[in-house]
């Protein structure tokens, strides 16, 4: 008993001893955290080496193309940075490469978000012209991905402007000029594009860049293309091959498919079909799939022109497997949804019309005011009812195709033919200026068209134009117009996009394709886009695809 009752006094007293040290050591710790003057140096001097070390380490990651790292290191020097005032500068360079990142990983929006962040951060902290450079071009890459020109015009402009007063490295100029040539390119503005693209290459050349020349040459190519000039691209084209093959470098794939391909536009079949074998064999050694895909495209094409119609199948077998892999990437990957899809637009438009009738309906009050106010409205006014005759002129024909793809016991081309028999009974053919079809000649041409839409489905190439289409059909472009609008009463991309949605429509009724993303069932039907898939069809269906694809599900 005696034992036990020293054992418990003991226990007692080591108890009170151990609160006494652990309260004495809480005392002393708080003190030593009381800022003072020197630890707040040290410590700014700790987390700048820090951040410093991070930086370091996330260069190393991008370098290696281990983006996840990349950004896991930017997301340390952020928790470090923030709330201090003197380690902002190390705060915008994880702004800016959160932003890097997010573009690298095509989540556009989130990309979007981090530049414009760092560019307010950038004003209302330093105003620092070269950081702003260096931003600027990021966000007009971004731009660029996401397809708006005229976004990556405004702000390579503001780059060249800036460069011109900060001594800043030739490669931003570079940059800036690539920007701008392609943008204008997109614009169908060629002769800017071209003027820039020249300056990228001459800039290019006087440093001795030379991955830069092979660039500012491909996109000059490109530029060609778009202008379907065949004789300047495989001009550009052997100027690449030459530069390559001077500089010592490999052959440029892209030049290749450049020169096979204006070759098959010029009927130059087997002068096309030794390059772009090459080109395959180059993209099958990369694993590059999208370069492989278009090289099999124009392959199928010169062997049809030599009238090899297996090999032609074969190619065209190859690219159709190549499409379904790349489709299938593409829907898992994470692209940017625009804002302002169909539905967004159309309440904007009525929103639009709306306040103009409203305005109108008080012109007679505003009008005194003054001259000036009276031309201001007349011209509203003008676009007022300009744009209302178009709004009823498509949702008139908006009706007429809602109809024609409704029926889904009837192949289109049975539709298609039944509408032009009822349009032609039904009213008095305007005839074409300068037409010299006669009814025949129309109805011959009639069939032909929808039997090659049928059969070949033209429409599935993104870049199919009226030239390309009347030259397959082998009439010519003016013919291939008044058919198109005095049978179906419809243009050429209309008529191509009806296609296009009743392509998409099937798909969607087909369950082997029940997994595919949205974006994937537009580039299977032939469109460019997310974003033009679900404006054309849901002003064909009145729906879009999603919902159109919920509505097949239901019981």
């Amino acid at each position: 008993m005696i034992i036990n009752s020293l054992i418990s006094k003991l226990k007692t007293v080591y108890y009170f001893i151990f609160c006494v040290l652990s309260l004495s050591s809480f005392i002393i710790q708080a003190q030593e955290n009381q800022p003072s003057p020197n630890n707040t140096i040290a410590n700014i001097d700790l987390a700048k080496k820090k951040c410093n070390y991070y930086l370091n380490l996330s260069r190393k990651a991008y370098n290696e193309a281990n983006i996840e790292d990349f950004k896991k290191y930017n997301d340390s020097i952020l928790l470090i940075t923030q709330n201090s005032e003197e380690l902002k500068g190390l705060e915008i360079k994880s702004i800016i490469n959160h932003g890097i990142y997010y573009n690298v990983t095509d989540s556009y929006e989130k990309a979007l978000i981090e530049f414009l962040k760092a560019l307010d951060f950038n004003k209302s902290n330093f105003n620092n012209e070269v950081t702003e450079i260096n931003i600027l071009v990021n966000l007009a890459n971004v731009y660029s991905q996401i397809d708006k020109p005229d976004k990556v015009i405004t702000y390579m402009e503001k780059v060249l402007a800036l460069v011109e007063k900060n001594n800043v490295s030739d490669i931003i100029k570079l940059a800036a000029y690539n920007g701008l040539g392609n943008s204008y390119t997109k614009k169908e503005n060629y002769e800017k594009a071209l003027t820039y693209l020249h300056k990228m290459k001459t800039l290019a050349e006087s440093i001795n860049n030379v991955q830069a020349v092979n660039t500012a040459l491909d996109n000059i190519g490109y530029s060609y293309i778009q202008q379907e000039k065949w004789d300047e691209v495989i001009k550009t084209a052997e100027e690449s091959l030459t530069y390559s093959e001077k500089n010592g470098l490999a052959k440029r794939p892209v030049a290749l498919l450049n020169l096979g391909m204006s070759y098959v536009k010029k009927q130059e079949a087997k002068k096309a079909i030794p390059l772009l074998n090459e080109v395959v064999v180059i993209a099958t050694n990369r694993k590059d799939l999208e370069l492989e895909k278009e090289a099999h495209l124009h392959l199928a094409k010169a062997y049809e022109l030599l009238g090899n119609f297996k090999n032609s199948h074969k190619e065209q077998k190859s690219y159709a497997e190549i499409m379904k892999i790349l489709l299938k990437e593409q829907s898992n990957a994470a692209l940017l949804d625009l804002k302002h899809d169909s539905d967004t637009e159309k309440k904007d438009i009525e929103s639009k019309l709306d306040s103009l009738t409203h305005i109108d309906n008080k012109k007679s009050k505003i009008l005194i005011g003054s001259g000036v106010s009276i031309i201001f409205l007349s011209t509203l006014l003008f676009f007022y009812i300009r744009r209302k005759k178009t709004i009823e002129a498509d949702r008139e024909y908006f009706k007429k195709t809602n109809i024609l793809l409704k029926d889904e016991n009837k192949a289109l081309k049975t539709k298609m033919t039944e509408f032009a028999v009822k349009k032609q009974q039904n009213s008095k053919t305007i005839q074409y200026k300068n037409s010299s079809l006669t009814e025949k000649d129309k109805n011959y041409y009639m069939k032909l068209i929808l039997d090659y839409m049928e059969k070949n489905k033209p429409f599935l190439d993104f870049d199919i134009n009226q030239s390309e289409l009347a030259s397959q059909l082998s009439m010519s472009k003016h013919h291939l117009s008044e058919v198109l609008n005095i049978c179906f009463d419809q243009n050429f991309y209309q008529f191509i996009n009806l296609y296009r949605v009743n392509e998409a429509q099937k798909i969607m009724k087909n369950h082997d394709y029940k997994d595919y993303k949205i974006l994937a069932i537009a580039y299977e039907a032939g469109f460019k886009s997310k974003t033009s898939f679900n404006r054309v069809f849901k002003n064909h269906t009145k729906l879009t695809p999603s919902e159109f694809r919920k509505q097949l599900l239901k019981p």
